[in-house]
């Protein structure tokens, strides 16, 4: 009897015949296989790779790929859904508690100092201690004196 394509478990049994080839069922996992199964090849897996790494550049979305490659872009989005479920969980430094990604440092690095009808704005920048930014962006009050 043959192995499991998807666990690798040996406790499999006959479950029919496909397109003249016997079909087993694994008692484990409940996956159907074909012995002999060769719908993979290298043109598929030369694709694969293509979508995983131009998605992966950022230079494509699924169906822009699946147009180029003439395939799918569902089948597109399963190679690389199956690719990044293979990979191990990203591991982060302990030393990072809280981090939020804002377009706010658009504005702070142009380093403007009014908006909307020129109203001024107070920016502060500051590190409270290592590795902690913090910016404060104050309008200023009815009654200040601006220079």
């Amino acid at each position: 009897m043959p192995m499991c394509k998807k666990c690798g478990s040996g406790r499999v049994v006959k479950s029919g015949v496909v397109a003249g080839k016997q079909r087993y069922c694994c008692k484990d996992c409940r996956c159907n296989f074909r012995e002999g199964d060769n719908r993979t090849n290298n043109t598929i897996a030369m694709k694969k790779a293509l979508c995983v790494m131009f998605y992966g550049l950022g230079k494509g979305s699924f169906r822009m790929l699946g147009r180029i490659l003439g395939i799918d872009h569902t089948l597109v989005y399963r190679w690389i859904r199956s690719f990044g479920e293979s990979l191990p969980e990203p591991k982060v430094s302990g030393e990072i508690m809280q981090m939020e990604f804002d377009e706010m440092w658009h504005f702070v690095g142009s380093k403007k100092t009014n908006f909307g009808l020129s109203k001024p704005l107070t920016v502060v920048q500051g590190e409270p201690w290592p590795g902690c930014s913090a910016v404060v962006i104050l309008q200023h009050s009815e009654g200040s004196m601006t220079k």
